[in-house]
Order: C-alpha cells, then sequence, then structure tokens
C-alpha cells in the first residue's frame, strides 16, 4: 500500500498569538491511495538555529484523518490544532517561529518560516529558577576544588 502526498504551497501572513492560544491550520492537498486509510495529521511551530531546525515538540498537535481510496489524484483538506503552551510549563517562548505540517510515516512535509509571532511568556516569574544555574556552578567548584588540591599536593610530595 503506496499512499502518495503533496501538500499544496503554503503562503501564509505572519500572526501575532499569546501563550495559551488555539492554533487552527487546514491544509490542502492531493493525495492517492489504493485502500480507505487513516493517516495522522501533525502541525507545530519550529525554531532555527545554528544546529537546524527544532520542532517545539510540546506544541505540536495532530488529527486523524480519513483518506477514502482513489486511484487517480483526489483533492483532500484536513484541519489540525495546537496549543501554544507557556515556557515555564515546557512549552514555546516569545519570538518568532516557523510552522511545520506533515502526515506521519510519509515524505509529506511543508513548511513555512517566520509565520508566528508568539508573545504572553511572563519574563522570569520565580527568582529560583533564575538563580539555579549560578547555585548548580557554585556547587560543581565546591566538589571540584578539594580534588584539584589533593592532586596538585600530591605532586609536589
Amino acid at each position: 500500500m503506496a499512499l502518495e502526498i503533496v501538500f499544496a504551497p503554503m503562503a501564509l501572513e505572519p500572526g501575532t498569538f499569546n501563550v495559551g492560544d488555539k492554533v487552527r491550520v487546514t491544509v490542502s492537498f492531493k493525495y492517492v491511495i489504493g485502500v480507505n486509510t487513516t493517516v495522522k495529521l501533525l502541525a507545530g511551530p519550529y525554531y532555527t538555529n545554528l544546529f537546524g531546525k527544532h520542532m517545539v515538540s510540546a506544541c505540536v498537535g495532530q488529527a486523524d484523518v480519513q483518506l477514502p481510496a482513489s486511484s487517480t489524484p483526489a483533492d483532500g483538506t484536513a484541519t489540525v490544532d495546537f496549543i501554544l503552551i507557556a515556557k515555564s510549563l515546557g512549552g514555546i517562548e516569545n519570538g518568532t517561529y516557523g510552522l511545520r505540517v506533515w502526515i506521519e510515516d510519509t515524505s509529506a512535509i511543508a513548511e513555512q518560516d517566520n509565520v508566528i509571532i508568539v508573545s504572553g511568556n511572563t519574563s522570569g516569574g520565580d527568582m529560583f529558577s533564575s538563580v539555579m544555574p549560578m547555585i548548580m556552578m557554585l556547587m560543581m567548584m565546591g566538589m571540584i576544588m578539594p580534588m584539584t588540591q589533593q592532586m596538585s599536593e600530591g605532586v609536589e610530595e
């Protein structure tokens, strides 16, 4: 059973959203499949940095899509929602993101850079999370310093 899907090109205008908002994505595509099939459509924001593209996995939404059998290219449309989960809950930071839509276990992927503008995260909120890296560094130095002193004393003898 071979499934061929080709997404229509995305031509979205950038939109501004707040954390907690539900984003609805509707896609159009053409497909060919020999038997009735259910596929999983996924969508979510991604960011690009020096190491490539990265999905904000906490914000990825999914929907099951029914595809009736078709031996000739058939038109399909589907909708998937995802929620912009706040950074404090392991989600998305304020900034500009791309949108990726794909169908699981296929080569059907559509992307568009810089279309989701996110705001609404509170800055820093709790003091513990902002001080924690400093505390960890001090603790590590407290463990390493005695070891290096012992090593240097051992060399001098």
